[in-house]
C-alpha cells in the first residue's frame, strides 16, 4: 500500500522548522502530513491533529486531540537494533496487538487511540493440527502478533468454527480499532462482558449489525457471506481502494449483488478468498479459512 505525499511540508517541531520531503505511508491517497519527530520515530496525522511524541527506554508514547477509529495515527519506528513485535499498552502491564506492517529497518503502526507502544519477543507458538493445514502460514502469521490464540493448549481449531463474539474481537484486535461499549443489545452486557467493547466498537463503525435491532447473538455461528460483508466493510472504513477486478470464478456467485458482490470482488482479487468451484457463502466458515482472510487483507490495507 504504498502512498506518496504530494509535496513537501512545512511543519513546526521544538520552534525549529523543517521540511518532511517524499516517504512511502500506509495511507492510499496522497495528502499532506502534519507530523510530531522523535529520535527514532515519527507520528503523522492526516486530519491536522497537534501530537505529543516521546519515547524513552524502547517505550514510545503517542498522544493527540485528534485519533480515533477514523482518523488514526501512523507511527514510523525505526528499529535501531530492536527486535520482536510491536505492541501497544491498553493498561498497566497489559499490551495488546497493534496493527503495523515491517518494512525490514523499521515498523509503520496505524493506531487508533493514544498509546504506548513497546516491542516485545514473540510468544513461541506451536499448534499440532495446522502442521498440513493449507492456513499454517497466515495463522501462525497472525498468533506471533498476538492476534489469533488457540482453541485449547496446543491446538489451534483449525476447522471450528467462529461465533460472532469471537469474530468481533479477533477483527477489532487485528485492526486494533479501540473498543467502544454499546447498549443497543439486550444480549450483550457492556461491563461484564469480555466481548461488549469489540461488539461496539464495530456496531459503532457500521461493520457489524444484530440479528435484529436489539439483539446480537454472540454465540451464533458466521457464514462465509457474513465473513465478507464484514470484512470489506472494514476496509471501507480503514480508506481501503481496491483496483477493478473482473468476474468472480464462482459458479453460486451468479446472484449476488450490492455490497456482497462489491465486496466479494475485492477479497477475491487480493488474494483472501480460495480458489474454488463454488464459494459457498451460507456455509459456517471455520478459523482457519477467516485466518487466511484476515491475515491477506491486513497485508492489502499495509497492516501486516
Amino acid at each position: 500500500m504504498n502512498a506518496k505525499f504530494r509535496k513537501a511540508i512545512m511543519v513546526t517541531l521544538l520552534c525549529t522548522s523543517i521540511t518532511i520531503p517524499i516517504q512511502t505511508h500506509a495511507y492510499q491517497e496522497p495528502t499532506d502530513y502534519v507530523h510530531m519527530k522523535t529520535e527514532n520515530m515519527t507520528v503523522y496525522s492526516a486530519y491536522g491533529a497537534k501530537i505529543a511524541a516521546s519515547e524513552k527506554q524502547g517505550t514510545y508514547s503517542v498522544k493527540a486531540n485528534i485519533v480515533n477509529n477514523r482518523q488514526p495515527l501512523e507511527v514510523e519506528i525505526f528499529k535501531n537494533g530492536q527486535s520482536g513485535v510491536l505492541k501497544q499498552m491498553v493498561k498497566k502491564g497489559v499490551m495488546e496487538p497493534v496493527a503495523y506492517r515491517d518494512e525490514g529497518d523499521r515498523v509503520i503502526a496505524t493506531i487508533h487511540y493514544n498509546a504506548e507502544l513497546k516491542f516485545e519477543y514473540p510468544a513461541q507458538i506451536y499448534f499440532r493440527d495446522i502442521e498440513n493445514s493449507a492456513y499454517s502460514t497466515y495463522i501462525t502469521t497472525l498468533a506471533q502478533r498476538g492476534i489469533v490464540q488457540g482453541s485449547q493448549p496446543e491446538y489451534f481449531g483449525v476447522n471450528d468454527s467462529l461465533t460472532r463474539a469471537q469474530f468481533s474481537a479477533l477483527l477489532v484486535r487485528a485492526f486494533s480499532f479501540e473498543q467502544k461499549q454499546t447498549k443497543q443489545y439486550k444480549d450483550v452486557n457492556a461491563k461484564k462482558s469480555w466481548y461488549g467493547g469489540h461488539v461496539g466498537a464495530l456496531h459503532s463503525l457500521g461493520i457489524i449489525n444484530g440479528k435484529t435491532p436489539n439483539i446480537f447473538d454472540p454465540n451464533g455461528k458466521i457464514t462465509r457471506q457474513q465473513a465478507i460483508l464484514m470484512l470489506g466493510r472494514t476496509l471501507d472504513v480503514v480508506d481501503f481502494v481496491p483496483e477493478e477486478y473482473g468476474a468472480l470464478p464462482y459458479e453460486d456467485s451468479n446472484d449476488f449483488q450490492g455490497e456482497l458482490l462489491r465486496y466479494t470482488k475485492t477479497l477475491y482479487g487480493i488474494g483472501a478468498l480460495d480458489d474454488n468451484t463454488d464459494l459457498l457463502p451460507n456455509q459456517y466458515i471455520t478459523r482457519g479459512q477467516f485466518a487466511k482472510m484476515l491475515a491477506v487483507t491486513l497485508e492489502a490495507s499495509g497492516r501486516l
